[in-house]
């Protein structure tokens, strides 16, 4: 039976955070070699939000309001300051698959977070057994063996706090926070946290001191990268699956990145891919069914619009609030 419809719109969704946010852990890598960490996301950031709101504007969406870009700003401060420019920072002192166990803990947090609030509920049985499963496969993938040794500890309390941003940004820009246009939902966050990382980038002095060279062609495609793909596609398919499908759901990537991370390694770098890495592979994907089936759909909180893509638009984004 074909899939068609808000079906395929959300295998879509998932797919993109699931595969291209897995491979952006290497992308990261690669840039903030040569390339300062909060200048790196300062400029994703910057150039991908400027490209959704101006596409956004272009296609007349409904505008936001004052208050909503106002939110804007905490989201992007939780999203971009804080979750990716500690994850960008971190991958400095961390390799890229502990940085991917330490990320794949904000689905914790999601949860975490959403019960602590008032009115929260406790995670259904099943979640919390995917969410187990999810931890215990993570573990298994990130810490083989075979490395050069522990973990470094600041770099991996970065992390944790890193991912708990980025999860309490799924949970705050929500409802009249945020704009029903996904557009404007991805873009405003992504611009007013690139300005925020431009001022953190100033402070610590990485702008007095970066050069033209340190823009090798590595890190120029990297950047390109980490633009259009991680932010313009993926981000807007995680704000989209965020609104409709809730933040708990929308989070099960964390448990997939570290899998495509090992698998692309195998694949680009020629790292080992072992019986216990397989092992680790079928557990995630185990824990990501029980999470999605465990986990209850939030209704949108704001009234859908028509499904039919308007002018100029692509499957990824077809207004639905």
């Amino acid at each position: 039976m074909p899939v068609t419809g808000g079906r395929a719109l959300r295998l879509g969704a998932y797919a993109s955070i699931w595969l291209i946010w897995g491979s952006t852990y290497l992308a990261i890598k690669w840039a903030v070699e040569t390339v300062p960490p909060f200048l790196t996301v300062a400029i994703r950031s910057l150039a991908a939000g400027i490209i959704l709101v101006a596409w956004a504007r272009l296609r007349e969406d409904q505008a936001p309001t004052r208050a909503q870009w106002i939110a804007a700003i905490g989201a992007g401060a939780l999203y971009f300051l804080l979750g990716h420019g500690g994850l960008f920072w971190a991958e400095q002192r961390v390799a890229t698959g502990p940085a991917a166990l330490m990320i794949a803990t904000e689905h914790f947090w999601v949860v975490l977070i959403a019960w602590m609030l008032p009115g929260g509920q406790r995670p259904s049985r099943r979640a919390a057994t995917g969410i187990a499963i999810g931890l215990v496969g993570v573990g298994l993938l990130t810490l083989a063996g075979g490395g050069e040794g522990g973990i470094d500890p600041l770099g991996a309390v970065v992390l944790l706090g890193a991912s708990a941003a980025w999860a309490g940004g799924s949970i705050y820009f929500a409802g009249e926070r945020r704009p029903a246009p996904p557009l404007y939902a991805s873009g405003m966050p992504l611009v007013m946290g690139g300005v925020l990382l431009l001022g953190a980038s100033a402070a610590v002095g990485e702008t007095a001191r970066v050069t033209a060279a340190d823009f090798t062609p590595v890190a120029i495609g990297s950047l390109a990268y980490l633009i259009i793909f991680g932010s313009v596609v993926a981000f807007t398919a995680f704000t989209w699956l965020v609104q409709t499908d809730g933040p708990s759901r929308a989070g099960s990537y964390a448990y997939v990145n570290p899998f495509v991370a090992v698998l692309l390694g195998w694949a680009l770098a020629d790292e080992a891919l072992t019986p216990r890495m397989l092992a680790a592979g079928a557990a995630i994907v185990l824990a990501v069914v029980l999470i999605v089936r465990g986990t209850r759909v939030q209704a949108p909180s704001q009234p859908p619009a028509p499904a039919t893509p308007r002018r100029g638009s692509s499957a990824l984004r077809e207004r639905e609030a």
